[in-house]
């Protein structure tokens, strides 16, 4: 007989290692049906989130007999770098799945400061688990991408993942992801490697340009390592004697050669907003400071200001508003959840 109806366990399962299972098996074992959040969903690919959730959905069932798999639901929840919208999504998305009358359980344990969403949610019953492993997922995709083969890199972790994963992560290595990844992971630790040996962690301001017009907005593609190929949000880091509108204006007309004056940029600023989530970036601690221009609706002879890609991006181009949740995976970062919080987007 199982104490409760539901048991919740939430992880970002990159990668999804011997830690999770134990959590997961424990849910299995005090529920009738386990609730499997899955973080940071709908992302694009990158050496922080390498996985699509419904391959790591995949790995965590190849790990079980059909009979647990058959108790598991997976609940995709994407990173919002906000808690209260992350947490209201979480409830929302386990209200669906409860009645009243079920007990629910929340399955986890306090291993340091990036659990603390567990205490979040005191209407269910905390279940902590003490972990039998001390296992690090940051060190194995360090691990799998740094190595200078998979099959290194999967000798290494091997003790720390089922054979399931193992197989999962070794037919991945040969997909052009892996090759993408590998090549990011090599780029973001050269550039690292020029602050090695300071002894205070390095925080880096960059500026960003959101700009409107005709319910389109600017985006472009991005040319070279970190997030090659991927659309963003135009923008840079903060030059030492500029302020942050002065360098949200270069950065645009860099990367974009947008033909409009900045007097006119500058009369049609709406907000600045700060994004400092900690791990909003993969190549360190990055501040952005985004700049929502909107430019005259409708622009003269109702068509767009040119425009032509310079600089770090290889295109750009005017994407329709409504079309930005279609394009969630293949924006840079964080840079969905920014334009969320300047545009009217239904994710």
């Amino acid at each position: 007989m199982t104490k409760y109806q539901k048991a919740i366990v939430i992880g970002r399962y990159q990668i999804y290692h011997k830690g999770h299972e134990q959590l997961t098996k424990q849910a299995l074992e005090i529920a009738d049906e386990v609730l499997v959040i899955v973080g940071s969903s709908f992302q694009s690919r990158n050496i922080r989130n390498p996985f699509k959730w419904t391959e790591r959905a995949a790995m965590i069932a190849a790990t079980l007999p059909e009979s647990d798999q058959a108790r598991l639901r997976f609940i995709p929840v994407r990173d919002y770098y906000d808690d209260t919208l992350w947490n209201a999504d979480v409830r929302r998305q386990v209200g669906a799945c409860v009645s009243e009358a079920d007990q629910v359980a929340l399955v986890g344990f306090k291993k340091d400061d990036t659990t603390y969403y567990l205490d979040n949610f005191p209407d269910w019953s905390m279940v902590e688990v003490e972990s039998e492993f001390d296992i690090d997922a940051t060190a194995l995709r360090n691990q799998l991408f740094a190595a200078e083969s998979a099959e290194t890199a999967l000798a290494n972790i091997a003790s720390r993942i089922s054979i399931p994963v193992r197989e999962f992560l070794n037919d991945w290595s040969n997909s052009s992801e892996y090759a993408v990844l590998k090549a990011e992971y090599a780029k973001i630790d050269q550039e690292n490697q020029v602050y090695a040996g300071i002894p205070w962690d390095v925080i880096s301001t960059t500026v960003d340009a959101v700009v409107t017009c005709n319910d389109h907005v600017l985006l472009g593609k991005r040319k070279n390592h970190p997030g090659k190929g991927l659309w963003a949000i135009p923008g840079g880091f903060l030059e030492k004697r500029e302020s942050l509108l002065q360098g949200a204006i270069r950065e645009l007309k860099e990367e974009t050669s947008l033909n409009v004056p900045d007097a006119s940029l500058r009369d049609c600023l709406q907000h600045v907003k700060v994004f400092s989530h900690p791990r909003r970036s993969c190549r360190g601690r990055v501040i952005t400071h985004a700049h929502h221009f909107a430019l005259a609706t409708p622009w003269p002879d109702k068509t767009w200001p040119e425009i032509r890609a310079a600089d770090d991006l290889e295109t750009v181009a005017w994407i329709p508003i409504k079309q930005l949740p279609v394009l969630e995976e293949e924006l840079f970062e964080d840079h969905f959840a920014i334009l969320c919080n300047f545009l009217p987007i239904r994710a």
